[in-house]
């Protein structure tokens, strides 16, 4: 009913986002299956996309599933609710590196990648992932307050040699 009531009250060119605990609790509690469920009848009411998290409500990230943390532990939710369903999923847990989100949108595994605490460690996450996937090797969509120093400073020094002279 809440997400009826949302979507609407939203244009239908705003995307409706739903995130959800994919699995949670104990082997009793919420789980996948669940989720898939959840998600088809979401679409059916028009949200858009699901946000593919787990557990928090029951106890750790991993409670739920029974498995460790590790790099991208929770992006098989986003996978399997994507491809079961049809709606555009949104992956997240342990996506730290720009290479390792563009792998998991390049085999489908998920539509959008949510960095998450990884923008807390780095605010300029989405700027480094697009220079270091050779989108913005200029610095040409950063701040004017930066970009600029940054790009003349890589004319200068391509990259630190601690062999060399200058250090």
């Amino acid at each position: 009913e809440i997400a009826e009531a949302v979507r609407a009250t939203l244009p239908d060119d705003v995307p409706l986002f739903f995130r959800t605990s994919a699995v949670d609790g104990p082997p009793d509690g919420w789980t996948l299956e669940d989720t898939v469920v959840l998600a088809s009848r979401l679409k059916e009411i028009g949200v858009d996309v699901m946000d593919c998290s787990s557990s928090g409500i029951s106890g750790a990230a991993t409670a739920g599933a029974g498995s460790k943390r590790q790099p991208g532990f929770q992006v098989p939710y986003a996978e399997r609710v994507r491809k079961e369903t049809g709606m555009l999923a949104m992956a997240v847990g342990l996506i730290t590196h720009p290479v390792q989100a563009e792998t998991i949108l390049e085999r489908g595994q998920a539509d959008l990648i949510a960095i998450a605490r990884e923008a807390l460690v780095d605010p300029m996450w989405a700027l480094h992932a697009a220079r270091d996937l050779g989108h913005d090797t200029v610095f040409a969509s950063w701040p004017k307050q930066s970009g600029w120093w940054l790009a003349a400073r890589q004319k200068t020094c391509e990259f630190y040699n601690p062999d060399s002279p200058a250090g």
